[in-house]
């Protein structure tokens, strides 16, 4: 068992040593890999101790790096932050339009759309075919109102 914050602290340990060690982002590791073979019952790994200790110094620095930032990018939105538990509070669930209500447009904007932009334009594409073909039935329902004599009977 385990809780949610020793299973976050496992996946950015996890995902720095495979940055640092397995792809090439460390400029002090350099452009080596050494992935983890899962399958093998190997204990020795194919690089020596100093190696190690530079893997594990610099996964020790990035994620104190990454840690600092964070608690920085907290401060620095703390009232927006604050907001999103309030309305978190309220509603349960929180959708994009909530969250651009809450904190405003994203400070940078990407090239291609999102999938969940594209998601949401079919969507919309979607509701204005319905409402071109309901303003049609409605043309469509007046004309015949005007062409066609009423049924029902004039009362005096």
């Amino acid at each position: 068992m385990s809780t949610g914050a020793q299973n976050d602290l496992e996946k950015v340990t996890k995902m720095t040593y495979q940055q640092v060690a397995v792809y090439g982002f460390s400029e002090k590791v350099g452009l080596l890999s050494f992935p983890q073979r899962e399958d093998s019952f190997e204990m020795t790994k194919p690089y020596s101790n100093a190696t190690a200790e530079i893997i594990d110094k610099e996964v020790r620095e990035w994620v104190n790096k990454a840690y600092t930032r964070t608690v920085e990018l907290i401060k620095k939105n703390k009232e927006g932050i604050e907001q999103l538990a309030l309305e978190l509070l309220e509603k349960e669930v929180l959708h994009q339009d909530d969250l651009t209500k809450i904190l405003g447009e994203r400070p940078f904007k990407s090239s291609e759309l999102s999938n969940y932009d594209r998601f949401k334009l079919g969507f919309q594409h979607q509701e204005d075919h319905e409402v071109e073909d309901e303003a049609k039935l409605q043309e469509d329902s007046d004309k015949q109102d005007v062409s066609e004599p009423s049924a029902t009977p004039a009362v005096s």
